[in-house]
């Protein structure tokens, strides 16, 4: 069969060009580590390895976040601790502040301790982030979340939200706080119901925080459950510097005692006998007069220690107006910012001033002990914010080493999906090699036939 030269040169071409491609192709192979150096090599395979590749820079863009919601939480407990250590600071000075033998002035240096915590709280509740967001803002991170209108009179202009950050396909964790829930949304009294003394009490009563009972018996209470605790003097012809005191339990709403169900405007005498210090309890007792009204209880105690009136032993009359009673207050907590709360502790030490009775002085501990557990109070609230922050703080830990175990994943489908066998090809490379080395050898024997070397 005759063969033309050109069909000869053809071939021979095409053959090495043919193998020297899969030799690049090979050794590409080789160099990437990739069995699919373009998509026509597997079309499937490429697709899902398309996904996989989108999916881990997604998983590597959430370990990312993570990290930035782990710096801004950070940051949160850091100044949180701050605030922290400013309450406390706050409560020690307010306990020095009730020692009875300190002196109005000794009172008003204190005052100005507590003024400097107060803009110190200030000035850690308008705490930035390092990109200058407010941390105590909700939502509005550009808004600066607390204004003073005046002293103890703070406003809080940011909102309820919290930002959050994206750390996994189902999770978003809030990397900020609301001012709201932090430093203003502060139940006062024990948190269920606040006692207060009358600003008209002449007497020396110091009245408890009091305490909750039966929680569902208070709030069956016949709102707005507004009550006052109503003392009266009486003369005791056998001791005349101790007068015979008694109580009364009146709703304010309606103006009618608690404890016989009558009216109260006028009475000079209360239907139960009062002890220093004892428990006042508002249920129907054994010992209320009869007939009573229906059973009644309503979950919560109390106690005043003191005299709620003082008497003057040689007039036998009561220091201050005659015949004016002390009283005192029990309402529902309501909420009440740290700020207000430190606001009036001052102003109660700054405006201290002892009228030689005692009543000066239980007046100023009445105020004093408010403050003191709506503190407590504040102090709570920030421990168990605190205490979020690092259960997020956790969260997002664990969340990051999940990540990072689904990317091990991903690298190992992508690497069964898309790598080479390291032995296969280097054995095909080897191979190839000899071939090609074979074709140019041919194909350089076959390029110098000629006839005119047989003539």
């Amino acid at each position: 069969m005759r063969v033309a030269t050109t069909t000869i040169f053809q071939l021979g071409t095409t053959n090495m060009s043919r193998h020297t491609a899969d030799q690049a192709k090979l050794q590409s192979q080789l160099s990437t580590g990739r069995r699919i150096l373009t998509p026509a090599d597997d079309p499937i395979a490429s697709a899902r390895l398309l996904d996989i590749a989108q999916s881990q820079s997604l998983n590597e863009q959430y370990n990312v976040n993570s990290k930035t919601a782990d710096s801004s939480l950070s940051m949160t407990e850091e100044l949180l601790q701050q605030v922290t250590t400013v309450i406390q600071n706050v409560q020690t000075l307010a306990v020095n502040a009730g020692n009875g033998s300190q002196t109005a002035a000794d009172k008003r240096i204190l005052a100005s301790e507590l003024r400097g915590h107060y803009q110190q709280l200030l000035e850690l509740a308008n705490s930035t982030d390092g990109g200058g967001l407010y941390l105590f803002s909700g939502f509005a991170g550009d808004t600066k979340p607390f204004t003073e209108a005046s002293f103890g009179n703070v406003t809080y202009n940011g909102d309820d939200g919290q930002r959050q950050v994206q750390v996994s396909t189902s999770r978003n964790i809030p990397v900020s706080e609301s001012g709201n829930d932090v430093f203003m949304r502060i139940k006062n009294g024990n948190g269920t119901f606040v006692t207060a003394a009358a600003a008209t009490n002449v007497g020396t009563g110091v009245v408890s925080p009091g305490e909750v009972l039966d929680p569902v018996a208070w709030s069956n209470a016949p709102a707005p459950r507004d009550f006052q605790v109503q003392f009266y003097w009486a003369n005791n012809p056998a001791k005349p510097t101790e007068p015979l005191m008694t109580y009364d339990l009146i709703d304010n709403t309606t103006g009618n005692s608690l404890i016989t169900g009558n009216a109260t405007a006028g009475n000079t005498t209360g239907p139960r006998a009062w002890t220093p210090g004892s428990d006042i309890q508002f249920k129907q007792l054994p010992t209320d007069p009869v007939p009573q009204p229906a059973a009644w209880d309503y979950g919560i105690k109390m106690s005043v220690k003191g005299t709620p009136v003082a008497v003057d032993p040689t007039t036998k009359l009561p220091v201050g107006l005659p015949g004016v009673a002390d009283s005192f207050s029990v309402k529902p907590s309501t909420d009440v910012d740290v700020f207000t709360t430190l606001g009036n502790m001052i102003n109660a030490l700054e405006s201290f001033a002892s009228d030689g009775s005692g009543a000066g002085q239980a007046a100023f501990m009445n105020k004093l002990n408010t403050g003191m557990l709506s503190l407590a109070n504040s102090l709570q609230n920030v421990l168990t914010t605190q205490a979020n922050i690092g259960s997020r703080m956790n969260e997002t830990e664990s969340i990051r080493s999940t990540n990072s175990d689904i990317n091990l994943q991903y690298a190992k489908t992508s690497n069964d999906l898309g790598g080479i066998d390291w032995a296969k090809t280097i054995s095909d490379f080897a191979e190839n090699q000899m071939v090609l080395d074979a074709a140019r050898k041919s194909f350089s024997q076959v390029q110098g036939l000629s006839l005119f070397k047989y003539i």
